[in-house]
């Protein structure tokens, strides 16, 4: 199952890949034909969409190897690591747009709009929009952080695109100011969105908890011969949850009896918690003293 969803997250980065830069070089060349830069700019921000599949697919591809003796619990953090990359791109766009929008205030320059300029930026929207939904969908049918991550930086290019548009409207009413002004509110947008991304990357290599230990306890409580549990932890992102746990037993419970329940209490936990990767159970007996490990 592992190597099928890497190899349908690999299907919809390509996908992606190849209508991401098909625009942006649609954009790059219109532009520079037309000698309106606001929509080269545009072109330039789109390859970036395209950049970020490249790095989404290294990383899916890294992801999608089983553990091994180096990589003991698996590799589905190169994932999360993508995702941060992305993140990082997209800072390096605001920052870009930003710089852009500010010398557009001190040097401005009017370019040479026409009607094919709005058929041109209608026609690579329209492209965009079509990507975040089938990559949103996509993200929920397989439970990708990446995609969900790589869908939020298209939806970045739609912000930008609507800009541009208020931008060649602004330079078609001799207000060639506009494209300044909108460009520094996308910037803000984009770099909003960054830090979204790299907060949700920094909690899953951080190792944040994943889940609720009220939840965890309440699944491993019904199982028969559970007295209780504690010390629940949790660890990952959305689809490899790594959980482990303390459970409590009757003292007089065979090694064998244990053992089972502790096979029990992990199998009911991955079959009603979507994602649960690996469940770590530790048996103690009721009458445990905790306060030897405190001394």
């Amino acid at each position: 199952m592992g190597n099928e969803r890497t190899r349908q997250v690999a299907f919809v980065l390509w996908v992606t890949l190849v209508l991401n830069w098909g625009t942006a070089l649609l954009k790059i060349a219109f532009g520079w034909s037309t000698q309106c830069m606001v929509i080269v700019a545009d072109g330039f921000h789109s390859l970036s969409d395209g950049t970020s599949n490249v790095v989404g697919l290294i990383g899916i591809y890294l992801s999608g190897h089983p553990a091994d003796d180096k990589h003991p619990y698996g590799r589905h953090k190169y994932e999360t690591l993508a995702s941060v990359v992305i993140g990082s791109l997209l800072f390096f766009v605001a920052f870009g747009i930003l710089q852009h929008s500010l010398l557009s205030f001190f040097h401005p320059h009017t370019p040479v709009v026409t009607p094919a300029s709005f058929w041109v930026m209608g026609l690579t929207l329209g492209v965009n929009l079509v990507v975040v939904w089938y990559e949103r969908a996509a993200a929920k049918r397989l439970n990708s952080g990446l995609l969900r991550s790589d869908s939020w930086h298209t939806l970045t290019d739609v912000f930008v695109t609507l800009g541009v548009f208020a931008a060649l409207i602004g330079i078609r009413l001799n207000f060639p100011v506009l494209d300044s002004i909108f460009s520094l509110v996308i910037a803000f947008a984009i770099a909003f969105v960054a830090f979204q991304i790299l907060k949700w990357g920094s909690d899953v290599l951080t190792d944040r908890a994943v889940l609720d230990p009220v939840v965890i306890e309440a699944i491993a409580r019904r199982v028969p011969g559970v007295a209780g549990c504690h010390e629940v932890r949790t660890r990952g992102n959305e689809h490899a949850i790594h959980v482990d746990m303390h459970v409590l037993v009757d003292p007089e419970m065979t090694v064998d009896a244990s053992h089972r329940l502790a096979n029990k209490v992990e199998h009911d936990i991955k079959k009603e918690i979507l994602g649960v990767y690996d469940v770590v159970v530790h048996i103690e007996p009721t009458t445990h003293d905790h306060s030897e490990l405190e001394d």
